[in-house]
């Protein structure tokens, strides 16, 4: 055996090299010969923490210590051996020692920065990420890690920041470009991601991590088929990769393929049986699936491994209502008080809260939970740069309603397809469009699509040479027309190749009413009509994810009066017959106004369609609990519980021609 220091310098050479079982052993020959000496004792430690024996690893390290208490960097590796165990506040404890030691010790800085944001101390961990970066300001480990905290903390333009930071001093860092990508893309800037997440796959093409955030992008982008594709390689590299399974089952639900996705989300579990948001996204399908039982088990599951899963809560919320017990009640009223809440996640729990206030008639703090809910949420589309465009709507109202004219429809006439098919269910978002697709899904001849983009697609689709849309519909041509009708009505059928008529209730197809009635003049147009203040009412109530103008009163009032300049047009000049149902009517003779909706898509009657909220088909819009149940006529004249709130905004819209 050489001396000592020879075998220790060999050791290290060793370890360095990778070739740990090399160095273990002269290690161990070191300490053979001389039991005590420290060196051999840390590194055979870290060593230990690096082949995952944290335990033992802890055991060399804190026996080094004992030996040499003074030396900084065995209270940093025992920090780092200890949090690799899991038992964080050891590490933080063990940092904090070596930082005594010597408070310019940038890596250890670095690592209790790690192990409080661990711990959910943001502030304190913010802080020794700050402190460390003055220590060495080229850290880019440090800039990323700092970004990841600030933005848990919500401050997104700063954690943007840091990433940027970070991949300048580092540019093949694949980690921080892909962490870069995922905080665009929360800032909805889903193409400049896709950017960098390629970028962090030509790095490292096998990180598993940054195929599945590709996936989710370009799915947000519309771009399914490559999504998919991203899901499943990074399923290749990753067979176990529970949140890969998750997500690969989201994008199958969005197109409908409920059986595959549920599928997906037990295959997570399998692979993550803890995993709180493969449980949510399984309760979230078996509730569009009418198995509403099944939806609670899973939303509970969900909160049973992360009792902060806010939306967990709020699913919960909206699917007992009344029935929730008061622990459920009481737990989301204490989540409300934590302050590591996102305002993201708050404004879910005030929007559920409401909810369970309101079907137990406690009206004035149910509206003071959608105050604050509604303020949240409008807080948080500007500062996503998604604030709505009250003057751009009316200018869009405007520029149909001058569009579509006599002249024009007179000129076109005879343009569309001979084809009665589709039938097209508009009004205004909660004014029963969905109650009335149940009811008319519920025959037998007749098949229920749900709310599809494709009259919107249709719309954009004119935009041909980059002018607008209004200047492709104002010389619609002939050719034009039978070519987006037909692909119209291709994806129409292909929902079900067998049934007489297919429903499309997408509420704001009441814009393109003018462009559906010259491709499709035979089809089926109903239009559901509600107390406008009962709309507003329950539109305010409702957390919608892509609707930008229900969270503030004025928006409110203005999108109802565009709605009824748009609907008064349509009337004055739509070259098809339109059936105008009322939801009161509805509710009090629910019998003649379903016969009159069957009559109206010209088919024979079936009773069954009179027990709709038996029917186990999917139902994918914020009604999906109401639709489950009987017609109630309590949800009429609900408005005049909440005068008081929204007075001002029933006096506009008092006001409304």
């Amino acid at each position: 055996m050489p001396k000592i220091s020879t075998a220790l310098a060999l050791a290290i050479q060793h370890h360095q090299g990778g070739r740990l079982q090399a160095a273990e052993q002269i290690y161990r020959q070191v300490l053979a010969i001389e039991p005590n000496q420290v060196d051999a004792i840390h590194l055979l430690g870290v060593l230990a923490h690096q082949m995952g024996k944290h335990e033992v690893a802890v055991e060399h390290i804190a026996r080094a210590i004992r030996l040499k208490s003074s030396e900084a960097a065995f209270h940093n590796n025992l920090g780092e051996a200890y949090r690799a165990w899991g038992k964080t506040s050891e590490a933080v404890a063990s940092y904090r020692r070596a930082l005594k030691l010597k408070p310019d010790y940038a890596e250890a800085s670095y690592n209790l920065g790690n192990a409080l944001r661990d711990l959910g101390k943001l502030d304190e961990a913010i802080a020794c990420f700050r402190r460390t970066l003055e220590l060495k300001p080229d850290y880019a480990e440090a800039h990323n890690n700092l970004a990841v905290a600030l933005k848990d903390q919500g401050k997104a333009e700063e954690a943007l920041a840091s990433y940027r930071r970070a991949v300048e001093l580092k540019p093949n860092y694949a980690e921080a470009h892909n962490n870069l990508a995922i905080a665009l893309k929360d800032q909805g800037k889903a193409e400049e991601a896709v950017a960098f997440y390629r970028r962090a796959l030509e790095l490292k093409p096998d990180y598993a991590e940054a195929h599945n955030n590709l996936g989710n992008a370009l799915e947000e982008l519309g771009q399914s088929d490559a999504a998919l594709a991203c899901y499943r390689r990074a399923l290749e590299l990753k067979p176990d990769y529970a949140q890969a399974h998750s997500n690969l089952g989201n994008a199958l639900k969005e197109r409908g393929r409920l059986d595959e996705a549920m599928t997906c989300y037990r295959r997570a579990l399998d692979s993550k049986p803890n995993y709180a948001v493969a449980h949510y996204n399984l309760g979230c399908v078996l509730e569009e699936s009418g198995d509403l039982s099944g939806a609670e088990t899973s939303f509970r599951a969900a909160l049973q491994n992360d009792r902060r899963f806010a939306a967990a809560h709020k699913k919960l919320a909206d699917l007992l209502r009344g029935k929730l017990p008061q622990q459920d009640m009481a737990a989301q009223r204490q989540l409300l008080d934590d302050t590591r809440l996102t305002d993201a996640q708050r404004l879910l729990l005030h929007f559920g809260l409401a909810q369970v206030l309101d079907a137990r008639g406690e009206y004035a703090e149910a509206a003071q939970h959608l105050e604050r809910a509604n303020a949240l949420q409008l807080s948080d589309w500007q500062a996503r740069g998604r604030k709505y465009n009250l003057p751009g709507h009316e200018l869009f109202v405007s520029r149909m309603m001058g569009v579509c004219m006599p002249s024009f429809f007179a000129r076109v006439r005879d343009f569309g397809l001979d084809s009665e098919l589709p039938v097209f269910v508009v009004g205004l978002p909660r004014s029963g469009t969905t109650l009335i697709e149940q009811i008319l899904a519920s025959h037998s001849q007749i098949f229920g699509a749900g709310e599809l983009k494709l009259a919107n697609n249709t719309m954009a689709a004119l935009d041909e040479d980059g002018t607008s849309s209004f200047e492709g519909l104002r010389h619609l041509e002939h050719t034009t027309a039978r070519r987006l009708a037909s692909r119209h009505l291709e994806e129409l059928q292909a929902f079900s190749p067998t049934a007489l008529r297919i429903v499309d209730k997408m509420p704001d197809n009441y814009l393109f009413l003018g462009l559906l009635a010259i491709l499709f003049p035979r089809a089926r147009f109903i239009h559901c009509r509600r107390d406008l203040r009962d709309v507003a009412v329950s539109c305010w109530m409702t957390h919608f994810p892509e609707i930008r103008w229900a969270n503030d009163q004025r928006h409110i009032a203005s999108r109802f009066h565009q709605y009824l300049r748009m609907m008064e047009h349509w009337r004055t000049v739509l070259p098809a017959p339109m059936l105008e149902v009322d939801y009161e009517e509805t509710v009090a003779d629910l019998e003649g106004v379903a016969r009159r909706l069957v009559d109206w898509c010209g088919l024979e009657w079936e009773p069954g369609c009179l027990a709709f909220h038996q029917g186990k088909r999917v139902v994918r819009t914020a009604s999906v609990v109401q639709v489950r149940q009987p017609v109630f006529r309590t949800s009429v004249a609900r408005w005049k519980h909440y005068e008081h709130a929204l007075g001002p905004l029933f006096a506009r819209l008092g006001s409304t021609p």
